[in-house]
């Protein structure tokens, strides 16, 4: 650390009160007024047992003061009341608001949502005046009265943007930092009866500048507030380093407490003890120290363990540590309670290892969100996420961008979970242009340093923290470096990392931001001596998270490059219900019509706001597996098993396996995984049955890792991996099932085109040539005519590559082709209709011939030739569309499922055979898209209540869905707002909880859709590979009728 850096920091730990004009809220360099050091989370207890149980809200030196406190709002600083902190202060007509809350959350002004802006005119470090409200606060409590002769201290955990607290009218301190705690000793002002604390918030203040992340723009109190006591010697702060030798066979513990001295010189001992809790909770190191304390002092401590057990992510095992405080007497004072994990983190040949080994990054970005409160998340919440994470093969989470909930860390510590801890610093908006940059400015060092230091003190003794960062999206300079070094001197056991450093020096981590594959490869060639960690990637924007496979292979084809954080966890939208009295995602100008949004841009999560899991979610939980499955020799029932885990051996582990025929299960078995090593291979042979060399079924066989235990937050039977493989069986047809029916007769009017006989009844349009009227003995089957599509709703990822622009060309083409003839001839028993189409759009020619057999059935084949094809976009679809009564609301199909996938998004749905209503089959977005598509169909049935239906076989394979809606109710079309960067709006609604469900089906039976894509949701186009580009093609199927009762497998492999 230079010199002069040296002088800065030092300076600043003081928290002087600056002699300034400016208030402490316009002043950037005051953050601070009476706060306590920051200190690491963890609770005093009154003995060892109370320590161990670590309960800290049933302890008597706790108070909470959550709950309801009298509140008073106003839009402007210059109205608050005044006096409001005196106890004789009437605030008798003031509202109340639940504590902790958001003000916007809690019915007080409105939310603002922005990614890259400020809520307001950014002249910093000016603070707006007019508008900009204030929360006034007060409560009253009753000392407990064994409280007397302690010292009391009040927590804030998190408020936002400023706070200020008043006792019985003295004014206690100032701070601000929304993300860290703030703490006061209470203790001078405190009266024997009751006691009023008064506070007040500030929406927007100079630390505002600091706190502009991507996500709800709210305000107040948004973690716990509570008292809490302590004797007058008090073990204040502790710092625990538990390390490995370079073999790891020796654990060595070095740990600092700081104690404090609230009355004369005492003298006072502290103990530790470490607790093994595998071995029924047994000391493995203890000693006690004394000393001689004023005002404050300190101990250190050190113990060596033979062969500790090593924490990770994969194998989280934890110590307890319990640090008791005894007076001269040996009477216990305090005791204090710390899990801690004993590993190493190191960057060594261009790798991010733990315990000596590299490590895979598997990870996610996670805001704390909650759809009905805000910011403020409850431990039930905390508690859904990780075991969520850990379902889903997720071993990293980034605390993006500020420390989160130490009861986070804690479920990190204990399930196993490899964490970024993140600086509360985002200046976003300034830190687009290089002469804006709050990094340059070291005037604003203290208060990037104070953000840097709270987090860095509150957190140290985590063992899943294994990255330090020093803010996002924030921009570079000086003050960075100077953060970067006052980690680097005070924790050489962690990297710090930053991504706007880039490769420079402040970071030891290359973290980059929505790189593409391409790019991230070239990094990888060019790179050895640092790790390549995607801080944010595959952004998850509604119907998204495509191509993540081919991210991965790149990433294990090089040893620099060890994964990423996707971004997000979860879609920040908030509960609302709209007139109708239903609950909907709201977003954008659903908060205030006049208010500035970056519309749905919030909602990039991997699980909706009520952490109902998206689609995609399943498909990072395929590609993140730590098992994977390869077939050596399918018919002799040979495979191999490759354990990708770091640490973790596959005891505890079985191998389930099963064979569907055409989704059928014939067979199945189960039996002890191999016990392989982490990063090991081995070979087995399953015991399958004989098959047919011919059927006239599709025999896929599924192998499956399933936990045969509990395992943590892991179920016993819980699916961790699975494979499908196509057994050797040849397929046979099965012979059409014989009916008598009449000669088809053909009628050619000037409206209708007819087909008939005294079974069905088939009507093309005569002026459009679809086929318009399906009846199969008296029953309609098409509600609108079977047309061709070439579009289909845009997703998010479509709007922001302007989609909707750029392939306007294909949406309205199904409507302005130009009938050129409509043509029929008998073949044998069968007709064929035949359409041919010129189109003014892509100046081409389309075709659709329709074979009609005398029993209903209809050979549909359907051809795009385009002339002048390298002038035309690629297409977002080429299928075709038809829609049904609504009595056929019940869907199988036998293809992949049973969720939604896509072109470059379909390894996480297996083949089988599936069935479900059609409205079940609806993946509600926040935003109407594109969804519920399935790939590789080979067939897809609607039927009603008795079974009866239609049934559509592919020729080879195709993709399709079915829907309780028209395709328009999901589709935008160009006008103004800010739904969308694109500048298009919904059709219907833009609250996917808001589609009308109709009394009818659509059905799409396609050729090929493009992938969903999600490098990006701003500009990045799907991938080539996933894309259809504008060439000749051609595809077909055939629809069936079906009777009540009929078997739609059976009838789809009759030819």
């Amino acid at each position: 650390m230079n010199k002069a850096i040296s002088i800065v920091l030092a300076g600043i730990l003081c928290y002087p009160a600056l002699a300034t004009s400016r208030a402490p809220w316009e002043d950037h360099q005051v953050f601070a007024i009476n706060k306590l050091d920051p200190r690491a989370s963890g609770f005093a207890y009154s003995s060892v047992a109370a320590a161990l149980v670590d309960d800290y809200q049933r302890s008597a030196n706790y108070y909470s003061l959550n709950g309801l406190w009298q509140f008073n709002w106003q839009r402007s600083p210059k109205d608050a009341p005044e006096g409001f902190e005196m106890p004789g202060f009437d605030d008798s007509l003031w509202e109340q608001i639940r504590v902790p809350g958001n003000w916007e959350v809690e019915g007080f002004g409105y939310p603002i949502y922005l990614d890259e802006r400020y809520p307001f005119e950014a002249k910093w470090p000016d603070v707006p005046t007019d508008y900009n409200p204030i929360g006034s606060y007060r409560k009253t409590f009753e000392l407990p009265e064994d409280w007397q002769d302690k010292q009391v201290i009040i927590h804030v955990g998190g408020a936002r943007s400023s706070l200020e607290i008043w006792l019985n009218g003295h004014y206690i301190g100032f701070s601000q930092g929304a993300k860290t705690p703030a703490e006061f000793d209470l203790t001078p002002y405190l009266q024997g009866d009751k006691n009023l604390i008064a506070m007040q918030i500030r929406r927007w203040t100079d630390a505002s500048y600091l706190e502009s992340q991507d996500m709800l723009r709210v305000s107040g109190i948004e973690r716990d507030v509570f008292l809490y006591a302590t004797p007058k010697q008090h073990l204040y702060d502790f710092h625990v380093r538990p390390t490995l030798s370079s073999d790891l066979s020796e654990g060595r513990l070095a740990l600092e407490v700081d104690l404090r001295n609230y009355a004369g010189p005492a003298d006072v001992s502290v103990q530790y003890q470490l607790f093994d809790p595998s071995r029924e909770m047994q000391v493995v190191a203890s000693e006690e120290q004394s000393v001689s304390l004023n005002k404050t002092g300190s101990l250190q401590f050190a113990a060596t363990l033979k062969e500790p057990r090593l924490w990770s992510a994969e194998t989280p095992n934890l110590y307890t540590l319990v640090m008791t405080m005894k007076d001269a007497d040996g009477q216990v004072l305090q005791s204090v309670r710390e899990d801690i994990g004993f590993r190493n983190i190191a960057i060594e040949g261009g790798q991010l290892k733990v315990n000596g080994k590299a490590i895979y990054i598997r990870g996610v970005n996670r805001h704390e969100t909650d759809p009905r409160r805000g910011h403020v998340i409850t431990r039930e919440s905390m508690e859904r996420d990780i075991k969520l994470m850990k379902q889903h093969n997720i071993n990293a989470v980034r605390s993006s961008h500020y420390p989160n909930d130490p009861y986070w860390y804690d479920l990190t510590d204990k399930y196993g979970m490899y964490v970024i801890d993140e600086a509360n610093i985002e200046s976003h908006p300034l830190a687009i242009k290089e002469d804006t940059q709050l990094g340059n400015e070291m005037s604003w060092l203290p208060a990037h340093l104070e953000r840097t230091r709270r987090m860095f003190e509150r957190d140290k003794n985590h063992p899943s923290i294994i990255v330090w960062s020093l803010g996002n999206e924030a921009g570079e300079g000086k003050v960075f470096e100077a953060t970067y070094n006052w980690l680097k001197a005070h924790d050489g056991s962690r990297p710090v990392q930053y991504e706007p450093a880039g490769t420079g020096y402040y970071t030891d981590i290359f973290a980059p931001m929505y790189p593409s594959i391409e790019r991230l490869e070239e990094y990888a060639k060019t790179h050895k001596d640092r790790p390549g960690i995607m801080i944010e990637y595959a952004h998850a924007m509604g119907n998204s998270v495509g191509n993540l496979q081919d991210y991965w292979d790149v990433i294990e084809k090089y040893d620099v490059l060890q994964g990423g954080y996707i971004w997000d966890w979860v879609d920040q939208a908030l509960e609302y219900t709209n007139d109708k009295g239903q609950k909907f995602w709201a977003y954008g100008k659903d908060f205030h019509p006049d208010l500035p949004t970056d519309g749905n841009f919030l909602n990039n999560g991997l699980v909706n706001p009520d952490r109902e899991p998206h689609p995609h979610l399943l498909e990072v939980k395929k590609v993140y597996e730590p098992i994977k499955f390869k077939a050596l020799d399918i018919s002799k029932g040979q495979f191999e098993v490759r354990n990708k885990f770091i640490f973790a051996s596959l005891e505890g582990y079985d191998l389930a396996w099963q064979i569907n025929a055409d989704g059928e299960l014939i067979a199945k078995g189960r039996e002890p995984m191999p016990d392989v090593a982490a990063g090991g291979t081995a070979k087995v042979k399953l015991a399958l049955p004989v098959l047919p060399e011919s059927a006239s079924q599709e025999y896929i066989l599924t192998l499956s890792a399933r936990l045969n235990r509990p395992m943590g937050l892991l179920d016993d039977n819980h699916e961790v991996a699975f494979e499908q493989f196509t057994l050797p069986v040849k397929m046979l047809y099965l012979p059409q099932p014989t009916a008598k029916a009449q000669t088809l007769v053909i009628d050619k009017g000037s409206e209708w085109f007819k087909v008939s006989n005294d079974r069905v009844q088939l009507a093309f349009d005569a002026a459009s040539g679809w086929l318009s009227h399906y009846q199969v003995q008296g029953r309609e089957l098409l509600n609108a005519p079977l047309k061709v599509n070439f579009w289909r709703p845009p997703t998010d990822n479509d709007l922001g590559n302007d989609m909707p622009q750029w392939a306007a060309i294909w949406q309205h083409a199904q409507d302005r082709l130009q009938l050129q003839s409509l043509s029929s001839k008998s073949i044998k028993a069968d007709v064929l209709v035949t359409a041919l189409y010129h189109s003014p759009d892509f100046k081409g020619s389309y075709q659709v011939e329709y074979r009609i057999a005398a029993n209903g059935r209809i050979a549909v084949s359907s051809s795009l030739d385009l002339a002048d094809a390298q002038t035309l976009p690629k297409l977002p679809k080429f299928g075709m569309q038809l829609q049904t009564p609504g009595e056929y609301a019940f869907v199988s199909w036998f293809g992949r499922g049973p969720h939604e996938s896509y072109a470059d998004r379909y390894r996480s749905a297996r083949v089988g055979l599936y069935q479900a209503h059609v409205r079940d089959q609806i993946h509600h977005y926040v935003r109407p898209q594109e969804n519920a598509n399935k790939q590789d169909l080979r067939w897809i049935a609607l039927t009603n209540e008795q079974g009866a239906g239609l049934l559509a076989v592919a020729d080879g394979l195709m993709s399709g869905s079915a829907w309780p809606y028209l395709q328009s109710d999901i589709d935008f079309y160009a006008g103004d707002s800010e739904a969308s960067a694109s500048g298009l709006v919904p059709v219907t609604s833009k609250h996917g909880r808001e589609v009308p469900m109709r009394d009818l089906v659509t059905l799409n039976l396609d050729h090929k859709q493009m992938g969903v894509g999600g490098d990006t949701s701003w500009g990045r186009p799907v991938h080539d590979k996933y894309s259809l580009p504008p060439r000749d093609s051609q595809y077909g199927f055939t629809l069936i009728p079906l009777a009540a009762g009929a078997n739609p497998a059976q009838l789809a492999r009759t030819k």
